[in-house]
C-alpha cells in the first residue's frame, strides 16, 4: 500500500483521490497471470504508478496471483493485484466461529490503492468481473476511504454484488520523522511511564535471556514462518477465529519471491530458544512497512510480550533501512495507539455475486450478523460484554 494524502501528516500525491478528475475513455479488461503474461505488461506503456507496481511486486511471481489490467487505447491505465483462492465466510457465534462457506474469491491486494486511479476505472473493473467471471466474489483488505477505489466499490450494489463488512474503521499509521527518541520524547509522561513499565517487566522476568531477531533474507523465511506458526496457534485469534499463518508451501514460496526482491521484514522476541511473539511484516519499494499479522504467547503475558516486541520492531525501524510510513492495517487496537502517530479510516469490504448460488451464505452471513449486534448490545447495556469478552480471550 502506498502512503495516503490525508489531513493528518501523511501525504504523497501518487496515491490517487476520489476528487481526482477522472477519463471517459473505453477501457478494456484482462485477467493476467503467470510470468510471462506480466512480463508482456511491464513492455507495455503504463501510467507511472502502475509502472512502478508491476515492476515492484513480488507477489505477481504467485502461481495463484495476477493482476486484473485495465488500458484505454494508449497505455495501461489500471492495475489491480490480486491472489484467487476460495475465502471462508465466518458464521460467528459472538466472538466464536462456527463455521466457515467456502466462496470462490479474488483478494484484491493493497497495491490496487495506487493501480486504481478513478472511480469510473474501478467501477468499470467491477462491472466487468460481474459479467467475465460471475461466480467470483471480490474480497478488499484496508481499503482508505477516501480513495477513488473505495469509492468504486461503494457502487458495487448496482453492479450486481452484494456487500459484506463495509463498515469502515480506524486505519493506524506511523510515519517516521527524527529518530525514536524524539517520537518518544513528545508523548505524555502517562505514556512514557506506561512503555517503561512494559520494558521493565520483560527485564524483570526473562534478565538477559531474550532477543530480538530481524528476518529478511530467502535463508530465513522458513525458520520465521514456522517460529510465528507455532506462537499463533497460541492465540485466541486462532482458538476463536481460526486465523492463521500462512506457511503452506505456496506461500512459502511467495515470501521467498518477496524476500528475493528485499521486501520481506519481519521480525520475533525470543525468550531463549522459545519464541514470543513475532510480527509478520513487508517493506517495499515504496518505503511503505506494512504490519501484516501479529501474535503472542498468552503463557508469557506477565512479561508483556507483544508490547515489547512493537517497541523493538519500533526501534528498529528507525535505527535501519528505515521506511516513510507504519502501516498497522484498519482495525483499532491498544497497541496500535501506542505507536501511531495518524489515524485514517479504511474498510475490507467483500463483494459477493447476487445470484441464487449465494443467497444461502449471505442469508446465513448476515443473519448471524444481526443476531450477533443485538445480543452485544443487549449485554453492553447490563454491563457484561467485556467480562465475558475477556474470559473468551483467556
Amino acid at each position: 500500500m502506498t502512503s495516503p494524502a490525508a489531513v493528518s501528516s501523511i501525504s504523497s500525491s501518487s496515491v490517487p483521490r476520489s476528487d481526482r478528475s477522472t477519463t471517459s475513455s473505453p477501457i478494456w479488461f484482462e485477467d493476467a497471470s503467470g510470468e510471462d503474461a506480466l512480463a508482456r505488461l511491464r513492455d507495455t506503456p503504463c501510467a507511472a504508478d502502475v509502472s512502478q507496481m508491476l515492476a515492484d511486486d513480488a507477489s505477481f511471481s504467485n502461481a495463484a496471483a495476477g493482476a486484473f489490467v485495465g488500458r484505454d487505447q494508449q497505455e495501461i491505465v489500471l492495475v489491480a493485484p490480486r491472489v484467487k483462492r476460495n475465502i471462508g465466510l465466518p458464521i460467528r457465534f459472538g466472538e466464536k466461529v462456527l463455521c466457515r462457506l467456502d466462496i470462490p474469491s479474488a483478494r484484491i491486494l493493497q497495491r490496487a490503492h495506487s493501480g486504481v486511479r478513478s472511480r469510473e476505472h474501478g467501477a468499470a473493473l467491477i462491472r466487468w468481473l460481474r459479467v467475465a467471471q460471475p461466480r467470483l466474489a471480490l474480497a478488499f483488505t484496508d481499503v482508505v476511504t477516501d480513495t477513488p477505489l473505495y469509492a468504486a466499490i461503494s457502487q458495487a450494489e448496482n453492479l450486481g454484488y452484494w456487500t459484506l463488512n463495509n463498515e469502515p474503521a480506524p486505519h493506524l499509521f506511523h510515519q517516521f520523522n527524527g529518530s525514536y527518541e524524539e517520537f518518544f520524547n513528545e508523548k505524555s509522561s502517562k505514556y512514557k511511564n506506561q512503555l517503561r513499565k512494559k520494558e521493565k517487566m520483560l527485564r524483570e522476568q526473562l534478565g538477559a535471556a531474550f532477543s530480538f531477531k530481524e528476518y529478511r533474507s530467502v535463508e530465513d523465511v522458513t525458520p520465521f514462518l514456522q517460529a510465528a506458526d507455532s506462537i499463533n496457534k497460541k492465540t485466541y485469534q486462532y482458538k476463536l477465529f481460526g486465523e492463521q499463518v500462512d506457511n503452506d508451501a505456496q506461500s512459502t514460496a511467495a515470501y521467498t519471491a518477496t524476500a528475493l526482491k528485499g521486501q520481506f521484514r519481519s521480525f520475533v522476541l525470543w525468550h531463549d530458544d522459545i519464541p514470543l511473539c513475532f510480527v509478520l511484516g513487508h517493506q517495499s519499494a515504496d518505503g511503505i512497512f506494512e504490519h501484516r499479522q501479529t501474535g503472542f504467547d498468552p503463557q508469557w503475558r506477565d512479561c508483556a510480550p507483544g508490547i515489547n516486541c512493537n517497541i523493538l520492531l519500533l526501534q528498529s525501524l528507525y535505527a535501519t533501512h528505515r521506511p516513510k510510513i507504519l502501516d498497522f492495517g484498519s482495525g483499532d487496537a491498544d497497541y496500535k495507539r501506542l505507536f501511531a502517530n495518524t489515524v485514517l479510516s479504511s474498510a475490507s469490504p467483500m463483494l459477493v455475486p447476487r445470484t441464487l448460488r449465494y443467497l444461502l451464505p449471505y442469508l446465513l452471513y448476515t443473519g448471524a450478523a444481526r443476531l450477533n449486534a443485538t445480543a452485544v448490545a443487549v449485554l453492553d447495556r447490563f454491563g457484561l460484554k467485556d467480562r465475558i469478552k475477556r474470559l473468551l480471550r483467556r
